[in-house]
């Protein structure tokens, strides 16, 4: 299991200092979120600069209605898949991955809610999960769709900063299930709202500067990984 942050944790921030970031809380991906604040030119950046760190980009995401040709580039560039999402139903964006895998790259398609509305729809493609607050037993959704099929992505709205407000037995139950099921994809943490954005910056150590050099960086700390417990648990000082 790959434990990664996504962009959307700290949209305005550079993609390298991100990271550094991951590098500090002992993550291992990164995802990257094409819009206002990075674009394709970012990613190739981003692309040269994670080769230096023990951190992989593990996915980009992307609106449905993004150019082609622009998308195959970057997930080739940058060794991971296109995570297809936007205000489009879900054939549209099966469509579009598989229009993006049959020009030569590689894609997913965003899902979310409980498996019933969209497991069957994803027979013949890949898929990204998000577990959110539509998913109302996640440990009981990935038993389900693991008797009929692997699970190549995994975003979780939460985690981090937002560990202690969640309810611990229900992650912890469906880490279990991965970690049984063997799951060795990216599990990406990404805020559930943007009202928690100052915790997650805290988190993250933005309020005191970034850098190794910074009071933030040399006060943070790497926190362990429980799966018992299901997430990253923040230093209580």
């Amino acid at each position: 299991m790959q434990l990664g942050l996504s962009l959307e944790a700290a949209a305005d921030a550079p993609v390298s200092e991100l990271l550094v970031a991951c590098v500090r809380r002992g993550l291992g991906a990164l995802e990257l979120v094409l819009g206002p604040s990075i674009g394709p030119d970012d990613i190739l950046v981003a692309t040269k600069v994670k080769d230096e760190m023990p951190v992989r980009i593990s996915g980009i995401i992307a609106d449905a209605c993004q150019d082609t040709g622009v998308l195959v580039d970057l997930s080739r560039t940058a060794d991971a898949p296109i995570i297809v999402r936007g205000d489009f139903d879900l054939q549209s964006r099966i469509a579009r991955a598989k229009e993006i895998r049959l020009s030569g790259g590689n894609a997913l398609a965003l899902v979310a809610g409980e498996p019933e509305s969209w497991l069957g729809a994803v027979a013949d493609v890949d898929f990204a999960w998000h577990i959110d607050e539509t998913c109302q037993n996640p440990a009981a959704a990935a038993e389900q769709i693991l008797r009929e099929r692997s699970i190549p992505f995994i975003r979780l709205a939460g985690g981090g900063p937002e560990t202690a407000l969640q309810d611990q037995g229900e992650t912890g139950a469906l880490m279990r299930v991965l970690a049984l099921a063997g799951y060795s994809g990216p599990l990406i943490m990404t805020p559930s709202s943007q009202r928690y954005r100052i915790a997650w910056a805290s988190w993250l150590g933005r309020r005191g500067g970034w850098g190794c050099g910074s009071k933030a960086g040399s006060a943070d700390r790497s926190v362990p990984i429980n799966l018992e417990r299901g997430m990253h648990v923040a230093d209580s000082r």
